[in-house]
């Protein structure tokens, strides 16, 4: 049995299709702020190293930044 993503009723392709404007209504205030405020630099390369371990370049290592989590 596969488990389907929901995010308060909205599936992945979903939320996806939808503009920001419309996303920012079904997040709370502490994601609609963040996202307008941009990635730092920190945060930007934590996704490239999650994207190098996905194709197994590298191993993640734990760090400071778990809000991006």
């Amino acid at each position: 049995m596969v488990k389907v993503f929901n995010f308060k009723g909205k599936s992945a392709e979903e939320l996806q299709k939808i503009p920001n404007d419309e996303l920012f209504t079904l997040l709370n205030s502490r994601q609609r702020r963040s996202l307008k405020r941009g990635l730092s630099d920190n945060k930007k390369k934590l996704i490239a190293e999650i994207k190098d371990a996905r194709d197994g370049k590298i191993k993640i290592q734990s760090g400071h930044i778990k809000e991006i989590l």
